[in-house]
């Protein structure tokens, strides 16, 4: 099967296309015919060298995770899934290849409604934003939720799970088209961060309450403000640092003391255990179209070289996806 590996770490080394032999459905698994991978900052991040989990991985190593297709086989006791299924998930054997393991009770089911390309948009953006909204933030009805970078692949479905859930939803973004898109997405009201001072902004739009949740993809550049800009007893959850950025934050104890906050990260290293629960609350909403996966560039698996180099640029809206 053709797959895309990472041979050496650092940016500067590009990924490989080789054919590597078919993976195999073990038990408790199912084997799916990839037709789409997902392109996350995750991945590059890892590739990079940087990443903790780089220090995990043994070269070569097939890159990605995010995957969508069809069921071919299943392995000893796999009951809930079947071949011909249409599926999504985080594969066990690296998402960039023209075949993919899953755990069964990590596979999810593709409505008819999506494609194969709208559905490798969803696995850790999906699981990411839920986890943020649902597990740690504990976010509910009536609160104030700010997705710094909604027009991301994890703040696109932040913004459409937290008005779902009944959030009042604010974001940030870098443009007016940008901006346009968090709207569309359901966000009441946009910040373009390189036009105002984002807490200033927030603060205006709550009366001065602030804040009661902030979904943070940018942690290096924005954790400070948010601390300024948070509710009492708000909540912050860092998804991420920002995509290509450094990971140290300095910050101020005071703002956070004084409304009693809460910073919270998560890893998608540690989400195994909670997908069982996320795909039975999620799969509603994936069946509704309540949750609506958005493009940006479609590419072929041969350029994932420059689907990462796309990625970096941050000149796209939504996700980033690999046609397999």
């Amino acid at each position: 099967m053709k797959v895309v590996s990472v041979h050496k770490f650092g940016l500067e080394n590009p990924l490989v296309i080789e054919d590597l032999p078919e993976s195999k459905a073990q038990s408790g698994q199912v084997l799916v015919r990839v037709r789409a991978a997902g392109v996350n900052p995750l991945e590059i991040s890892i590739r990079s060298g940087g990443h903790p989990r780089s220090m995990q991985m043994q070269v070569p190593f097939v890159c990605g995770s995010d995957i969508a297709g069809e069921v071919e086989s299943v392995g000893a006791g796999v009951k809930r899934i079947a071949p011909g299924d249409r599926v999504w998930g985080r594969s066990l054997t690296g998402g960039y290849a023209e075949k993919g393991v899953l755990l069964e009770v990590a596979t999810g089911r593709l409505p008819d409604s999506l494609s194969f390309e709208e559905g490798a948009c969803l696995p850790i953006p999906l699981l990411t934003a839920w986890n943020a909204l649902v597990i740690k933030a504990g976010a509910g009805p009536g609160e104030t939720v700010l997705v710094q970078g909604g027009a991301g692949g994890v703040g696109h479905m932040a913004i459409q799970l937290a008005r779902h859930m009944g959030c009042r939803v604010l974001a940030t973004a870098s443009s007016n088209e940008k901006a346009e898109f968090c709207r569309e997405a359901g966000a009441e009201e946009v910040i373009i961060y390189r036009e105002s001072n984002v807490p200033d902004r927030v603060k205006e739009m709550t009366a001065g309450r602030g804040a009661d949740v902030v979904v943070e993809t940018a942690a290096s550049e924005n954790l400070v403000g948010d601390l300024e800009l948070l509710a009492l007893n708000g909540r912050i959850v860092v998804v991420g640092g920002g995509t290509g950025k450094g990971t140290d934050v300095t910050i101020s104890l005071r703002p956070a003391m004084s409304r009693d906050a809460k910073i919270m990260g998560i890893s998608s290293a540690n989400m195994a255990p909670l997908i069982p629960r996320a795909l039975l609350q999620l799969s509603s909403l994936l069946e509704r179209g309540d949750i609506q996966p958005h493009i940006g560039h479609e590419l072929p698996l041969d350029q994932a070289n420059e689907s990462h180099e796309l990625v970096l640029s941050g000149k796209f809206l939504g996700k980033v996806v690999l046609k397999v």
